[in-house]
């Protein structure tokens, strides 16, 4: 084994350490998105959703990076046998589950505000016209096209 070279070990210990610490970062984007849809902060949403998605990237790239560490070796067997790779393991998941639960709280307050927003709109909107927009980004107003010039 080349002396320089890290071990397996330490690879994936490496590795999970940094999922760790991104899942963390992510954990208060989260944290972030949803004071921001409390507040209807749209500059702020914008922020946290590439914020956001440049974590969940990274996550990813950490994950590919370990699949391939790991080869074909069986995860659990694989960390059984490394008590320092293991326990970050351990964290992250416990990590995992927070995020999701976040983020699944943001999307229930996401929906509600749709929900919302679409009974306002309902409210104010012709009671006889679609609930569609046209490429303009508008509601028809159910008049009818004329040409210039025409009274």
């Amino acid at each position: 084994m080349n002396p320089s070279m890290p071990s397996l070990s330490e690879q994936l210990h490496d590795n999970l350490q940094a999922q760790q610490q991104c899942a963390e970062q992510l954990l208060l984007v989260l944290k972030d998105e949803h004071n921001a849809l409390l507040a209807s902060d749209v500059a702020q949403l914008e922020r946290v959703t590439q914020a956001k998605g440049e974590a969940a990237s990274r996550l990813q790239q950490l994950g590919a990076t370990m699949n391939r560490l790991r080869g074909n070796q069986n995860f659990d067997a694989l960390l059984a046998a490394m008590p320092a790779p293991a326990r970050v393991w351990k964290q992250l998941r416990g990590l995992a589950v927070q995020c999701q639960s976040a983020n699944k709280d943001n999307a229930m307050l996401l929906a509600s505000r749709e929900t919302q927003l679409r009974q306002t709109l309902r409210a104010l909107r012709p009671a006889d016209s679609p609930e569609l927009y046209g490429r303009a980004g508008r509601a028809g107003l159910g008049l009818t096209a004329r040409r210039f010039g025409a009274a």
